[in-house]
């Protein structure tokens, strides 16, 4: 009879209890895009990071990095090794086929990047089209898309990390090394990873939105982080966390 209440008592207690028990969240990130996501000390930080934990803290869900090559993240996220990608994926078409995005919480574009040596015959966008140019980009990149798409005879290179491709444009293998603006804005203007053998061509050459990625058709997840970043955005989290990450404001296109 005692064993009998007992579990009786135990069943209670963990119906009872909802709020003692967290959802984990699998965030899938490669840590290769500073300061939007990236690793420092052993540690996974940026702008992504702290959103998943700001997200953790409004949904009450537990965060769990899972650090995963970039170009491996989607098969991850349909595979069900992950729930969502945080690692600034652009809202595109074709990816739009393959799963579904939250609302937008940051919107950039593609920019240039040029030798600071080349400032004089690099830095207009008639320059670009010049015979012979060479053009650097990320595999697997809005950035490569649009460079393969707008300087299509030019001669263009692919490189698997933003590291190569930039040490690539130092050693003047390529004219030109185009990625998202906050690569751009690392490499050329944030005091603490200025690197002055570069210079950056402030004009976005598109218009890319950022969004959190889910599995395709799991509207329950979306709708949930929806919710919490409409919340976070009223609160003006995002934009702090953006701010704390982007201190620098460059006004482009104008």
């Amino acid at each position: 009879m005692y064993r009998y209440l007992s579990g009786i008592m135990l069943l209670v207690l963990i119906f009872m209890s909802p709020l003692v028990y967290s959802d984990t969240l699998k965030v899938g990130v490669a840590t290769n895009y500073p300061p939007v996501i990236f690793k420092h000390d052993g540690k996974i930080v940026g702008i992504e990071a702290d959103l998943a934990q700001a997200v953790g803290k409004e949904t009450g869900m537990d965060i769990k990095f899972e650090e995963i090559p970039w170009e491996s993240l989607e098969k991850a996220l349909n595979d069900g090794k992950i729930d969502v990608v945080m690692s600034g994926v652009s809202i595109t078409q074709a990816r739009q086929q393959r799963v579904d995005f939250t609302k937008p919480y940051m919107v950039i574009g593609q920019m240039v990047m040029i030798k600071a040596d080349n400032i004089m015959t690099h830095s207009s966008k008639l320059s670009m089209y010049k015979a012979g140019r060479r053009f650097g980009v990320e595999n697997n990149t809005t950035g490569q898309q649009y460079v393969n798409v707008t300087f299509h005879s030019a001669e263009i290179k692919s490189y698997p990390t933003i590291e190569e491709g930039v040490a690539a444009l130092k050693a003047g293998e390529i004219d030109y090394f185009v990625h998202d603006a906050p690569t751009v804005w690392k490499y050329t203007v944030l005091p603490r990873t200025q690197d002055r053998e570069l210079f950056g061509l402030y004009e976005y050459m598109t218009e890319e939105p950022l969004a959190w990625a889910v599995k395709k058709g799991n509207t329950q997840l979306r709708d949930k982080l929806n919710k919490a970043l409409d919340k976070m955005q009223q609160q003006g989290l995002v934009q702090r966390i953006t701010n704390k990450w982007l201190p620098l404001r460059i006004e482009v296109g104008k």
